[in-house]
């Protein structure tokens, strides 16, 4: 992946196309028949968490603004800034996605890849 972005950032340096900047690179878990791609902003106010929830398909979150506090799956909590990228695989509790600030609202770049049958964007998970 690293000497790819770097092949790639070296050859627009040497030409007069805009400059792609890479943000990251995210294996799926298992292959994934793709047939729409859904891309939302998701907007959270200070100190606001989406409660825990699975998605149908593999979603690929950007931290837009802010600084968030994520659960996902049996991986430990972590902290995401501005510029990192998330992967909540299909069907892989997400058990939160905090705003850490109290103070100062938060965003989120989401792209879910969806197949044939997905057909709702996430499930939120009772008693979670």
């Amino acid at each position: 992946m690293a000497l790819s972005m770097i092949a790639l950032l070296l050859a627009q340096a040497a030409s007069d196309l805009p400059v792609r900047v890479p943000l990251g690179e995210v294996p799926l878990p298992a292959p994934k028949s793709v047939e729409r791609v859904i891309v939302m902003r998701v907007n959270f106010a200070p100190g606001q968490a989406m409660p825990a929830h699975v998605h149908p398909a593999p979603v690929v979150c950007l931290v837009e603004t802010g600084s968030f506090d994520v659960r996902i799956g049996d991986a430990p909590a972590r902290t995401v800034h501005v510029g990192e990228v998330t992967l909540e695989p299909a069907n892989v509790p997400v058990g939160w996605f905090r705003n850490l600030s109290a103070t100062s609202p938060a965003s989120l770049v989401c792209t879910f890849l969806a197949g044939h049958d997905d057909h709702e964007i996430s499930r939120m998970l009772p008693g979670r």
